[in-house]
């Protein structure tokens, strides 16, 4: 098997459309936000230095999953940030490490920019999967949802 390669969307914009794309259909299209809408984020990403940011995972030149880093991702928790967001795996590289690498990425980037500590949403369904990489639940039954906020230290 080829070797994972993850990336700053910045240093790969041929992925950004793609990225827009499985992020919409997967968090925002059941809410009806438009496709642009999502798009234009990602742009913006791709437009600063440091945060927001968003990172790229492929094999052998194909997209297999992304994340991002962004200031916040859960209205009734705006004095968290900042937030990993949007973690997504393409469904045939699912169970080979793709997220983990991602989350580790990620936060070697956000310890580089100065960040002691990151936050994310999950489904409960992946908190002991969050656990095992360290992070820790600081508060549930977030929403309609009932997510769960875990917080990792850097």
């Amino acid at each position: 098997m080829t070797a994972l390669l993850i990336a700053d969307l910045r240093a790969r914009p041929a992925f950004a459309d793609t990225v827009a794309q499985h992020i919409w259909a997967t968090f925002w299209r059941h809410r009806d936000v438009p496709f642009d809408e999502i798009r234009a984020g990602f742009a913006r990403h791709m437009e600063t230095d440091g945060m927001p940011f968003t990172l790229v995972a492929e094999r052998e030149g194909m997209l297999c999953g992304t994340v991002s880093v962004i200031a916040s991702d859960e209205p009734a928790r705006l004095d968290l940030t900042p937030w990993i967001a949007a973690l997504w795996v393409d469904e045939a590289a699912r169970g080979r490490g793709v997220a983990r690498a991602l989350l580790e990425d990620a936060a070697t980037r956000c310890r580089a920019l100065g960040v002691e500590t990151l936050f994310l949403t999950a489904r409960p369904a992946l908190r002991d999967f969050y656990d095992r990489l360290g992070w820790r639940m600081v508060d549930d039954g977030i929403g309609p949802a009932r997510l769960v906020i875990m917080e990792r230290m850097l």
